[in-house]
């Protein structure tokens, strides 16, 4: 009986301290998982990150007519109308004392252009660059895109 208990302290002492360290290795493996596969959330995916939503187009505002030099040789100018479509949401009636931004940046935008960049095909160029300025403007809200309603050049 007393040589029992001697091998089993043995035991103990040697192979018992192998046991624990394994079980605490063994522990701390599965509270790994469990924190990853229960607690930490995954980033989203990219695809589902890049996505962006377009605006919904609600009410239009027409800006007064313009008369704007251009960019040529000759002295011509382009006698211009442009509407705002807005987001919707954002009323045509609020947003007026905020239109003189939309209106400086076409005035800069146009004036810079020659007759020949505001002809045939490049006209909805000259849109979508002046939609892209003006909405990047009011910080990617309140305008959804740019019309030309009326364009006479002289």
């Amino acid at each position: 009986m007393g040589k029992k208990k001697k091998d089993a302290d043995e035991e103990e002492e040697s192979g018992g301290g192998k046991n624990k360290i394994i079980m605490a290795v063994g522990g701390l493996v599965v509270a790994g998982l469990a924190y990853n596969f229960l607690l930490k959330s995954d980033p989203p995916p990219e695809e589902m990150a890049m996505v962006e939503v377009e605006p919904v187009e609600g009410e239009i505002i027409e800006l007064p007519e313009m008369v704007i030099n251009l960019e040529d040789d000759e002295i011509r100018y382009a006698r211009i109308a442009v509407a705002l479509v807005l987001e919707e949401g954002t009323l045509a009636a609020d947003f007026e004392a905020e239109s003189a931004i939309a209106k400086d940046i076409i005035l800069d935008t146009v004036s810079s252009l020659s007759a020949a960049d505001l002809r045939g095909e490049n006209r909805q160029m000259v849109k979508d660059g002046l939609s892209v300025k003006v909405r990047e403007a009011y910080g990617d809200e309140k305008v959804v895109r740019v019309l030309i309603t009326s364009l006479v050049m002289q």
